[in-house]
């Protein structure tokens, strides 16, 4: 069986390609909806944490519940693919209402609207998210298939990712302001997602033969209760959420740890702290990369680091069990961490950035290698499932991997809200533009960018700490691995050969 192939170059192009499309949306969701609901709907950092995690604890129930659904679909395309040609467009729509502020800023409107988009955008996205990445653990029965397959994809969903960072600072901070801006990307980000995650429905095919029962709701939870694996990589996930909060908080690093050391704000606010007339923020800020252009770098270097781990992690595959990759990684990922920390702690000041982006692209190694082996995993708590219980549950185990990204996420950057709004920081004050309309932000203290760079690095170093004590309980590996493997392939080749 391992001989046969059974993905085309068809469906492999075309799921990477619905992969950086919806990871377009999904990052300009994820890395600036916290910046929107200040700077573009003017609410307060509180507010906006607030409704970052009012949403992702709405997705505790939605990701699962939208799971089961999957599992009980029967139609003539499947189980995975029809949410697949009818989700886009709701997710398009959703993006484009999230990023409008119709309301006066910071008023009660304005954050139950903030709030309403948000939950509402969840919901669409993950009608079409879990169908999604469910459909590689069927799309073929070889786990070296479905290995490549994934890795392939996620590269595709990184480099979508990185389109976002690109381009979304560059149009806020420029003279298009942050409402109108961010209104700019989420239409250009909304269509192109729509219309490449459409694709991979007219491609693909299901592959592993569905289960001759289709379990209930009840039944389900029960099975799903017994899958060892599937709990362990949950809570790994859960523990290591802030990992990501230096690639969630991109925007803040970039604004007062880098432009704010090379602006001078004598030349922008008097000794009493009153803006000059006639400011030129562009004058002020003297540094050879544009202001605008300074978080993308950022996000660009965690990017790229995030690239070669993910190209490499089938090649690591063949050496070392998905255990031992996920706890190596993680103890890089503290190290550096925890080395940038130390590094410019003595002076946040003067931060170095050719050092910083060395630090960010060492960053992104490891969450390269977590973007790719959760799926991975997943895949396996599928199979273990099925060699326990003789059940296959793809929708609702890969709703747990949906929900566990989006959670990281609110959970990164509610942390990193939280803590902040404890300090001295200073939110944007939209009325403060200068003369070509670009926005002038406030200087902070030294403790607020020393908070800020310890949230950046003590903050997921700590994630990376406590994703590994789960993993230590992972047994799904080696020779055990193996047997349940061979187990379930002759089981299937058998099944296939009766029909």
């Amino acid at each position: 069986m391992e001989n046969k192939k059974y993905l085309t170059m068809k469906e492999r192009i075309c799921f990477t390609l619905g992969a950086f499309g919806r990871s377009g949306i999904y990052t300009i969701m994820s890395m600036f909806a916290l910046v929107f609901f200040q700077n573009g709907a003017g609410l307060s950092l509180k507010q906006s944490t607030t409704i970052i995690l009012c949403g992702r604890i709405f997705d505790a129930l939605n990701d699962p519940i939208m799971g089961m659904i999957v599992d009980k679909t029967k139609s003539k395309w499947g189980k995975m693919r029809p949410y697949l040609l009818f989700a886009p467009v709701p997710i398009a729509v959703c993006t484009v209402l999230l990023f409008t502020a119709p309301f006066e800023d910071g008023s009660s409107a304005a954050f139950i609207w903030a709030l309403f988009t948000y939950i509402i955008w969840g919901v669409a996205f993950t009608v079409q998210d879990v169908p999604f990445w469910g459909l590689s653990s069927v799309i073929t029965p070889l786990e070296s298939e479905r290995t490549s397959f994934i890795s392939t994809a996620r590269l595709g969903s990184t480099f979508g990712g990185i389109l976002p960072a690109l381009l979304v600072p560059i149009l806020y901070q420029s003279n298009l302001g942050y409402k109108t801006g961010f209104f700019v990307s989420a239409v250009l980000f909304a269509v192109l997602g729509c219309a490449l995650s459409i694709l991979i429905f007219f491609v693909s095919k299901e592959r592993v033969p569905k289960a001759d029962h289709t379990p209930t709701f009840r039944e389900t939870v029960t099975v799903v209760g017994k899958d060892k694996l599937l709990i362990i990589v949950i809570l790994a996930s859960l523990l290591g959420s802030t990992m990501v909060t230096a690639n969630q908080c991109a925007d803040y690093i970039g604004n007062y740890l880098i432009i704010q050391n090379y602006t001078d704000f004598s030349g922008i606010f008097d000794s009493l702290g009153n803006i000059l007339p006639n400011v030129d923020a562009k004058a002020a800020y003297d540094f050879w990369i544009p202001r605008g252009t300074v978080v993308t770098t950022l996000t660009v270097a965690i990017g790229v680091g995030m690239v070669p781990a993910m190209a490499i992690f089938p090649m690591l595959r063949k050496k070392f069990s998905l255990k031992q990759i996920y706890i190596g990684s993680a103890v890089f990922g503290l190290v550096v961490h925890a080395l940038c920390y130390v590094v410019f702690a003595h002076d946040v000041s003067n931060i170095n950035i050719y050092i910083l982006w060395v630090f960010l692209f060492l960053m992104g190694l490891p969450l390269g290698i977590y973007n790719v082996i959760t799926y991975a995993l997943i895949a396996d708590a599928v199979d273990y499932l099925e060699w326990k219980t003789g059940e296959r549950h793809e929708g609702v185990c890969f709703s747990f991997q949906t929900f566990l990204s989006k959670v990281n996420a609110g959970i990164a950057t509610a942390v990193f809200g939280q803590i902040l709004d404890r300090s001295d920081f200073r939110a944007v004050d939209k009325s403060l533009v200068d003369i070509e309309g670009r926005q002038i932000f406030f200087q902070q203290s030294p403790e607020t960018q020393k908070m800020l760079l310890a949230l950046v690095t003590i903050v997921p170093a700590v994630g990376f700490l406590l994703t590994i004590i789960p993993m230590f309980f992972n047994d799904y590996t080696g020779k055990t691995k193996e047997k349940a493997q061979a187990e379930l392939e002759a089981a299937r080749t058998a099944k296939i050969s009766n029909e």
